[in-house]
């Protein structure tokens, strides 16, 4: 695999994890607050979970890309 197309697809990855965690976080209100933002939002504790999950399995997924070099 050339080092242009892992690039792209690697920023791809966590584009997309970071896309699922702001989508989790913007449909859901998972637990208590931990961070009241605004009057109507806030940071959940379902939404750290959901980013958690989301950026691990990226970071899992970039590593073994990087790991075929």
């Amino acid at each position: 695999m050339s080092t242009t197309r892992r690039t792209a697809l690697i920023l791809a990855l966590w584009g997309g994890a970071t896309a699922i965690g702001l989508a989790f976080a913007a449909w859901t209100a998972v637990g208590p607050v931990l961070v009241i933002l605004t009057r109507g939002h806030g940071v959940h504790a379902g939404d750290l979970v959901a980013f958690a999950a989301a950026y691990s399995t990226a970071a899992v997924l970039t590593h073994r890309l990087l790991a075929r070099a």
